[in-house]
């Protein structure tokens, strides 16, 4: 699963794009004790984790040791997700009557 996330830190920011990888989301999991398979959806809580981690793996400064205290130093934050999982992973193969 890869999700795009456009992070604004405060109105008026450009917003900057990350997406996530399979290590955020094993980070995700140790850190908040979930899995993606739990079947509890994912909310504004889980999007600030995997927003935080990824800034900090893109090598930008985070004076903060948790998302939570990102989030606190950050309260107009804004995340906006947007799925970039292939729906439909494989091509259809021709078949004779095509």
């Amino acid at each position: 699963m890869k999700i795009k996330l456009a992070i604004t830190l405060k109105p008026g920011d450009e917003p900057i794009e990350v997406r996530t990888n399979l290590l955020c989301i094993t980070e995700w999991e140790r850190a908040e004790g979930r899995k993606m398979s739990d079947g509890r959806g994912i909310g504004a809580g889980d999007m600030v984790s995997w927003a935080y981690f990824m800034l900090k793996q893109s090598g930008r400064l985070m004076k903060e040791t948790t998302a939570a205290e990102w989030h606190r130093n950050n309260p107009e934050l804004e995340i906006e997700g947007v799925d970039e999982t292939d729906p439909n992973p494989t091509e259809a193969a021709p078949i004779a009557a095509s």
